[in-house]
C-alpha cells in the first residue's frame, strides 16, 4: 500500500509491503491494525498503521516528522507550527493539523509585513501589495478555509476534516514557505555568484 510519508526515512508517497493485518474488533472490522515495511531500499523499516476497512490510513506510528529541511532562515515559530501540523496529521488529529497549517500561513504573512488581525484581510493585503503571488492566492484561501474548520465550531464541516485534506493543506503550507523563503534565498545566492570577479 502507499502512504503519504515514511516516518523513518521521510520518503514521500512511499510504497509499503503489508506484513501483518488484524481487525481490532473481529466482529465489526471497522478499524484494522497493519504492520507494513517501507520499500525504500535504504530504509526497509517497519511502520504500524491503523486503517479503516477500505484501507484508508487513519494514523501512523511512529509519528511522521514534517521538519523543514532547509538551510534558509525561517523563524523557529514557523518551524514549530509546521512540525506540529505534521505530528497532528500523523496521529489522526486532522482538524488540529489544519489549524496548525493555518498558523503557519498567518505567521508567514506577518513575517512579510501583513499585520492585519483577520487572516482573510492579511491575504487580501498580500495580494494587493504583490507579497503573495496570484497563483498562490487559491492555496492561501484553501489553508484559511480548512484551518477555519478546526478553529471555528460554528462552521464545522466534519466530513471535510479528513486525512486527504489535512495532507494537502500541510503540503500547501510547505509550498508557501518555499516561495517566501527558499526562492528569494536561492536567487540572492545566484546573484552573488554572478557578481564575483572571474
Amino acid at each position: 500500500m502507499l502512504i503519504d510519508q515514511c516516518p523513518h526515512c521521510h520518503t514521500s508517497h512511499v510504497h509499503t509491503n503489508v506484513r501483518f493485518n488484524e481487525a481490532l474488533e473481529p466482529k465489526q472490522q471497522l478499524l484494522w491494525w497493519r504492520v507494513v515495511r517501507c520499500q525504500n531500499p535504504s530504509c526497509q523499516r517497519l511502520i504500524l498503521l491503523t486503517t479503516n476497512a477500505k484501507e484508508d490510513v487513519q494514523s501512523i506510528y511512529p509519528l511522521g516528522q514534517y521538519e523543514l529541511e532547509t538551510d534558509v532562515t525561517v523563524s523557529q515559530e514557523i518551524k514549530d507550527d509546521f512540525r506540529e501540523a505534521g505530528l497532528c496529521l500523523g496521529s489522526g488529529c486532522y482538524k488540529a493539523s489544519m489549524v496548525m497549517s493555518r498558523r503557519v500561513l498567518q505567521r508567514c504573512l506577518k513575517d512579510q509585513g501583513c499585520t492585519q488581525n483577520r487572516l482573510v484581510d492579511a491575504i487580501n493585503y498580500a495580494i494587493e501589495q504583490n507579497i503573495l503571488r496570484k497563483p498562490f492566492h487559491p492555496i492561501a484561501e484553501e489553508i484559511r478555509h480548512f484551518g477555519n474548520l478546526g478553529a471555528h465550531p460554528d462552521d464545522d464541516q466534519l466530513s471535510n476534516a479528513n486525512r486527504e485534506n489535512a495532507t494537502q493543506i500541510i503540503e500547501f503550507a510547505r509550498l508557501l514557505i518555499h516561495d517566501f523563503y527558499e526562492v528569494p534565498a536561492s536567487a540572492a545566492l545566484l546573484k552573488q555568484s554572478r557578481q564575483k570577479p572571474s
